[in-house]
């Protein structure tokens, strides 16, 4: 891995982890995307640490859990002095510049602003099952005016001195459907497949935070038929559309000016997107798979591990770690999360669990086979065997057959928790030099 890489990190919002790749279930093919993958090693299990958008992208930047950085939903946000990884950079001499949505005080990177403009003209953010054509002229809708915002920038940044670092931030996939006419009918509703994880009996026996999503969903737009469904489904694939020709603009541009040689792109969604499995649609009401499994890609300029995937877990609190370990940086900060450098570089699985949150105090453990999440408000849950149910159709949180293994992974929950806040507690080499200044005064009981 070489020294002084430029990062490019692209971030989509709302998109699944299957809707690219060898087990896709989209319906449709997104090329650029797809050629990145094959030109970078992929994580098939990688979670955000977080489902809404805002805590999401405060735990991919900050590198810290959602109770620790005091984001867990989309109404708070982070102060100006949160260290990010941008921040680090800069102060290793990168140049550190933010385009588009992110959803954060830019710490440490200069932000590119990107106006909305007309982009989503009169459209609310649930218009899930009305894809409709944008008012806002194709140059200036808000995504690909955000790339063409850029690719000048790269322009400006490589000036063969100081390396750079660029945060990319998209809106799409995320709702309301509302984009460029061209890409309406990319994908039609009539091509779309029906989730099959799907049962009207799930209303009683899931959680409570679960029925208040369909409730919602009911409230806003009456039962949502199977014409809905698939309109809904094809609107969000057209808009990844859209994404993905965004992506190759990016690519081009880093090709014809020969950045792609000593630059490290990541690829990374901030949640997923339900999509009509369990009969809802968004994401931040339960931590089914659709939700928290994102895509997660790295590319490094030489073709290293190209085309390879790493199966063990992986969470988005481990990207700040794995960059920093990627690059042969050591910053003089304390993490939570683990590098997964070791889980490509030696097949070494270095999680046993990931753990999960949302907007909602909802805190909840994902292990290899099991998944286990709890309201505090509620004072419910569900909880499924992934090896058995991988559509997590049966919800074990009540079933007397399995109150042991629920409480295991309570506890196990419970120590993931206090274990990663030691970890974001452990004294830096900087808390220990002032450690020494403190014994050299003689202050009583430091020692």
């Amino acid at each position: 891995m070489k020294d002084n890489m430029n990062v490019i990190f692209i971030m989509t919002d709302q998109q699944r982890a299957d809707s690219i790749g060898p087990n896709r279930t989209a319906n449709v093919y997104f090329p650029n995307m797809e050629n990145l993958r094959q030109e970078s090693v992929s994580f098939d299990n990688f979670y955000t640490a977080a489902s809404p958008c805002v805590p999401s992208r405060h735990s991919y930047l900050t590198g810290r859990q959602p109770w620790k950085n005091g984001v867990h939903g989309n109404l708070k946000f982070g102060e100006e002095g949160d260290p990010t990884w941008m921040q680090l950079l800069r102060d290793r001499g990168y140049k550190c510049v933010s385009v588009g949505k992110t959803h954060m005080v830019h710490a440490g990177s200069f932000h590119i602003q990107v106006p909305v403009g007309k982009t989503f003209g009169d459209s609310g953010d649930w218009n899930h099952f009305e894809p409709a054509a944008s008012p806002e002229e194709d140059d200036l809708y808000y995504d690909i005016h955000a790339t063409r915002r850029a690719c000048d920038a790269l322009d400006r940044l490589d000036d063969g001195e100081d390396p750079f670092a660029m945060f990319i931030g998209f809106h799409a996939p995320h709702e309301p459907y509302v984009m460029p006419e061209k890409y309406l009918d990319y994908c039609k509703p009539e091509d779309v497949t029906l989730p099959k994880n799907r049962s009207e009996e799930e209303y009683e026996t899931k959680s409570e935070s679960y029925r208040r999503r369909v409730n919602l969903f009911k409230d806003k737009f009456g039962n949502i038929t199977d014409d809905m469904m698939r309109k809904g489904i094809a609107g969000h694939y057209c808009l990844l559309k859209m994404v993905d020709d965004c992506l190759g603009m990016i690519m081009n541009k880093l090709k014809e000016s020969k950045l792609l040689e000593n630059t490290l792109i990541i690829f990374a969604s901030d949640h997923g997107e339900m999509l009509g499995e369990h009969g809802i649609f968004n994401k931040a009401a339960t931590s089914y798979e659709a939700e928290i499994r994102v895509p997660f890609m790295v590319r490094f300029p030489d073709g290293y591990k190209a085309g390879e995937t790493v199966e063990s877990l992986g969470s988005s609190i481990d990207f700040v770690p794995t960059l920093f370990d990627m690059m042969n940086l050591t910053p003089d900060i304390s993490l939570p999360g683990r590098s997964l450098v070791p889980t490509f570089q030696e097949g070494k699985s270095v999680r046993d669990y990931v753990t999960l949150a949302d907007g909602n105090g909802m805190m909840g453990i994902r292990t290899k086979n099991y998944k286990l999440w709890y309201s505090p408000h509620f004072k419910d849950g569900e909880m499924y065997d992934l090896m058995q149910d991988p559509q997590e159709l049966n919800n074990l949180y009540h079933n007397p057959a399995y109150q042991s293994l629920r409480g295991e992974l309570f506890e196990l929950m419970l120590h993931a928790r206090a274990i990663d806040d030691e970890r974001d507690n452990a004294p830096t080499k900087r808390d220990k030099l002032r450690h020494k200044e403190v014994k050299a005064s003689y202050e009583p009981e430091v020692v």
